[in-house]
């Protein structure tokens, strides 16, 4: 009959697996951070397209979902403009100006989307094979259109 580990083992594996999927989640915004003081000081533009890769070297497989959630998270929270382009790209913007609150709420914010969709236009000039989707909140006004 095969041993019943105990929990305190199997919490401490748990915790070991977190912790390695943190520092493997850190590697990943370091790179982006360095695309992105790399860009700020070597060229006049205020936004980078990052692609989160698919492995790194030296490091376990890790999950890109998470690890997109993860960026995205840490860079909007800190004021950036964060917007996913799929398939494991993200967009970083940080001449949208503004304060670091109102830039992490971007999200619901109707004024940053003129900006986004110019951005993703000129984007889509650079890479005319990508596949850029502009996809809205509707405003106030058309849901009340809608309810009448």
């Amino acid at each position: 009959m095969s041993k019943i580990p105990s929990i305190r083992l199997l919490q401490e594996e748990k915790e070991l697996k977190e912790n390695s999927k943190e520092k493997i989640f850190k590697v990943v915004l370091n790179k982006c951070v360095e695309k992105i003081v790399y860009t700020n000081r070597h060229t006049d533009k205020t936004f980078i397209i990052f692609e989160v890769p698919k492995i790194l070297i030296g490091y376990p497989s890790y999950d890109m979902k998470s690890c997109l959630l993860y960026l995205i998270q840490k860079l909007s929270g800190s004021g950036y403009l964060v917007d996913f382009i799929d398939p494991f790209y993200l967009y970083v913007d940080w001449g949208c100006g503004g304060n670091e609150k109102e830039n992490a709420s971007v999200y619901s914010d109707r004024r940053f989307q003129g900006k986004l969709k110019d951005k993703a236009k000129l984007i889509k000039e650079q890479f005319p094979n990508a596949h850029i989707e502009f996809v809205y909140g509707e405003s106030s006004s058309k849901k009340e259109k809608r309810k009448k």
